[in-house]
């Protein structure tokens, strides 16, 4: 009953002080599975696909580590970098991985540095092309509540921003306007419609919370990509969103099937990209305008009023042992905060941007080494 799923994992790299350097194309020459991103300052590495939570966990951490382990081989001071945006200073001018690359020229001209960012793309395979596009749809309206979760860039440039999700708030939505899509036919005809106006420069050039995917998209989909969360620190929190993504989505094909998006309700998207906005802003805190339940709250409350349905599901799914320790991470981050607010308080205790970025990148390790010695036992 489970759902095949993985991870595109995007990731800084840099110094054990935290300072973020171009190290993509020296990262990718030597390591096949790692590929560049426009800007040599991150880099990116994919997950097995499965439907185990355990060797979901077991690929993402291997991959992180074969990271770890030639970085240092190559500088001792040379490591993994937390955080979804750039937190320290840096270097105001775009470094490319590939300059004679038209896509990357374009990326640099049109974005800038809003670009240079990391996250987690969840992806969950369907079969159904038709139920892609309609639980895309109602994923997007749900992204609000994944980025409260996942939320962890609350510094950029050396500064506190203010914001749980200073990535969310910078990275560009491309094309601008983007609809909800009534079938698998509306996201093909939208989609070349897109390229023959130039609103996107190629197939990879759709940048949305929630996008269908697949090795021929648009005309052949076979997953869900979910872009819209943070890269978290601590790999129980990535494994608990992936839980409650899955739990979603199972969620809406086997208990609300009739439930629809106008694709040409304008109220409906500006009602979601403003719910993104208050998440990115004040993550759990944040308000959200429940389009389900119709009322006004928090993202906290929110994602406490689902928990109990998803209780019931995973129960009904025969799923409720493996889903147990997914709930119980996600009712820690409600009572506990999410990253992005426990940077915040060792920022407000007096610690400096430096200092907490410091603490982080230490943090990071020593989560690496824990989670890799459990599953090697």
């Amino acid at each position: 009953m489970l759902l095949t799923k993985g991870l595109e994992i995007e990731q800084y790299t840099g110094l054990k002080n935290g300072q973020v350097l171009p190290l993509s194309a020296l990262i990718s020459q030597s390591l096949k599975d790692f590929t560049i991103e426009p800007d040599q300052r991150n880099i990116e590495f994919v997950t097995s696909i499965t439907k185990s939570y355990d060797e979901l966990l077991a690929s993402a951490i291997g991959q992180r580590w074969k990271l770890r382990d030639f970085l240092t081989k190559q500088n001792p001071e040379w490591t993994v970098v937390p955080s979804s945006i750039l937190a320290l200073p840096f270097e105001k001018e775009f470094i490319f991985s590939k300059p004679e690359d038209p896509y990357h020229q374009h990326i640099s001209k049109t974005h800038g540095l809003s670009i240079i960012t990391t996250s987690i793309h969840y992806n969950l395979g369907l079969d159904n092309p038709e139920e892609i596009i309609r639980i895309a749809n109602l994923l997007r309206l749900e992204g609000p509540l994944t980025l409260a979760l996942s939320a962890a860039s609350p510094f950029y440039d050396g500064q506190f921003t203010g914001n749980q999700s200073e990535r969310w708030l910078s990275f560009p939505a491309v094309p601008r306007f983007i609809p909800f899509f009534s079938s698998h036919q509306h996201f093909i005809d939208w989609t070349h419609e897109q390229l023959k106006t130039g609103e996107m420069f190629n197939i990879r050039h759709f940048w949305a919370p929630v996008r269908p995917n697949g090795s021929a998209r648009p005309e052949k989909i076979d997953r869900l990509e979910i872009r819209i969360a943070d890269i978290n620190t601590k790999w129980k929190t990535i494994m608990a969103i992936t839980a409650w993504l899955e739990l979603r989505t199972l969620y809406f094909l086997h208990k609300r099937p009739d439930l629809k998006v106008d694709s040409n309700d304008l109220t409906l998207i500006d009602l979601t990209e403003e719910n993104e906005k208050l998440a990115a802003i004040q993550g759990l805190s944040g308000h959200f305008s429940d389009w389900i339940n119709e009322n006004e709250d928090t993202c906290h409350k929110s994602i406490e009023n689902r928990l109990p349905e998803l209780y019931d599901l995973a129960d009904e799914l025969g799923l409720k042992e493996i889903m147990k320790p997914h709930f119980e991470t996600i009712e820690d981050i409600l009572t506990n905060g999410n990253e992005a607010q426990q940077k915040i308080a060792e920022y407000d205790e007096g610690m400096s941007v430096e200092e907490v970025m410091e603490n982080w990148v230490q943090e990071s390790l020593d989560e690496d080494i824990q989670v890799l010695n459990s599953i090697s036992v």
